[in-house]
């Protein structure tokens, strides 16, 4: 009589596992709800223009001047539709980003399973890995710079929460279970003439100095 609790016990906790799991990976497929205001094709060209005036401050300008760059949100997404999948170094489509307000962001990406964890092979069954899941991050942003490597400046987002697709992720488990392609994703460089980043629920100003 024993055994056989026993045996049942094992039954129920072993069905109780596969639906968790069940339930993960159904969630991990569905999409987030991220919601902004689609961008147009005038708004990708005003971010464009925006982002080179950044990276090509200083060029031209008498030094010691000063200059402010605000993107909106949707000229910042009509820019990440057109350039992210070339910047990234994996296949990101559908990326779309949520400014907050008080430095945070909301971001979301569709890649394929294969690049969002280090050596997927070794764990998931070959069918699996071009499978897309999306990507997504609630993270507050920063500027850092690296004394160590001659001021070097990034654009640094401190991960808050993660998930994939709707289903949300300690993060003390986010670090080793993710790749080194989306480590990169949580750090851009920028130029040496940034001097601050603000972002608020409406727009991101750079500042710039030559």
């Amino acid at each position: 009589m024993r055994l056989g609790c026993g045996c049942l016990v094992v039954a129920v906790l072993g069905l109780g596992l596969v639906a968790v799991v069940a339930w993960g990976a159904v969630h991990s497929l569905q999409e987030p709800e991220v919601r902004v205001d689609m961008p147009t094709a005038d708004d990708g060209f005003r971010g464009q223009q925006k982002i080179y005036s950044v990276f090509r401050s200083g060029v031209g300008r008498p030094r010691g001047r000063t200059l402010e760059v605000a993107l909106s949100e949707r000229e910042l997404n009509g820019f990440l539709s057109r350039h992210v999948a070339e910047a990234a170094d994996f296949p990101l489509t559908s990326g779309t980003v949520k400014l907050l307000g008080d430095g945070k962001v909301e971001f979301k990406g569709r890649l394929a399973l294969r690049h969002v964890m280090p050596r997927p092979d070794l764990l998931l069954p070959a069918a699996w890995l071009d499978r897309p899941v999306w990507l997504h991050i609630q993270a507050r942003a920063s500027l850092e710079i690296e004394a160590a490597r001659g001021h070097r400046r990034y654009l640094r987002l401190d991960v808050q929460q993660y998930a994939l697709g709707r289903q949300w992720l300690p993060g003390v488990v986010v670090g080793p279970l993710l790749s080194r392609a989306v480590h990169g994703l949580v750090r851009w460089p920028l130029p040496g003439t940034v001097e601050a980043i603000t972002i608020d629920s409406e727009k991101i100003v750079i500042r710039t100095a030559s």
